[in-house]
Parts: C-alpha cells; structure tokens; sequence
C-alpha cells in the first residue's frame, strides 16, 4: 500500500501520513495549526509505494486526489506507461485525466527498440512476403525502422526506465 503525506502551506502546522483518500478527508477535516485555526491547503507528497512516476506526472494535488484514488493509484505498469506517455509526449495535462483515461486504448507501446519493432511489424503484417524469397535478404529492416521514427509512424520514448516504441494518439 503506498504512503502519502499533506504538507501544509500554513508554516505553523504539522503535516500528516496517509494511504487512503477517506483517511486524508478525515484527518485533512480536523487538522489545525499551532493556532487552533483549520487548516485547508497541503501539498500532496507520494512517500513510498508504487506508482511513484505515474503519481508526479499527474501532478496529483488536493483537487485531484480524489481521482487518483479511484482510477490511477493501482493501475498496470502498461496503463501507467501509457498515461505517462500521454501526459509527457502529447502534450495532455493533469488537468485532463478524464481524456487521458479515454486515450489509453488509442495508444499502443511495444517495449524495444526501433529495428525490434520494425522486425516484428513485417514479419506479423507479411509484408516481406510480397518480396520474391531471393530478395528479402536485401531489405533494410534499420533502414526501415529509421524511416518511422522519421515519418512519425512510431516515437521512441523512455519512460520508468523502459524503452518503449509508442503509436497511436
């Protein structure tokens, strides 16, 4: 289970550890500072657990916390590379979770490289087939796979340290 921390803004409080979003209502609802006074603003800060590079693309806050929880908190390392590869290569911001959760089956992320894709691609697709069986020996798989990444068909990316092939958007 992961752990999280609300810092507040208010300098004369004291933040709190929490793990789930009921536990963050209740003691977000009763905390004070030094004062007495309630405090209402705090920084949201990923402790430990899973999901670290997926937490801090989203740009999880108060306002979004809740979201987090629901959707994203436990969510695939195949899903939570393809969000992140939303958010950081299509330009898609925390702001639109609701759209990004719609992408995820629009984008396909083949983990290699470029010739590992391209090799994969003619051979699933046969489209060496068409060449004469003599020839094939001929055809420029690292040429070809250059060739996508040039033309947009495919991106190379990196994302929690995986390479990653992506399509799609």
């Amino acid at each position: 289970m992961n752990i999280y921390h609300a810092t507040p803004y208010d300098i004369s409080a004291m933040g709190f550890y929490f793990k789930t979003y009921e536990e963050y209502c209740q003691k977000a609802e009763k905390h004070t500072n030094a004062y007495g006074q309630p405090v209402e603003e705090f920084e949201i800060q990923f402790i430990d657990g899973d999901n670290y590079e997926l937490f801090n693309a989203l740009r999880i806050n108060q306002t979004n916390l809740n979201e987090w929880f629901e959707t994203y908190e436990d969510m695939d390392d195949d899903d939570a590379a393809k969000v992140i590869y939303i958010i950081d290569h299509l330009g898609y911001t925390s702001y639109d979770a609701n759209d990004i959760a719609d992408k995820l089956d629009d984008i396909t992320l083949f983990e290699g490289t470029a010739v590992e894709y391209a090799e994969q691609y003619l051979e699933e697709t046969g489209l060496l087939n068409e060449i004469p069986q003599h020839l094939r020996y001929y055809f420029d798989t690292e040429a070809y796979a250059r060739d996508m990444l040039l033309g947009g068909d495919i991106a190379e990316v990196e994302i929690m340290n995986t390479r990653y092939i992506a399509m799609g958007g």
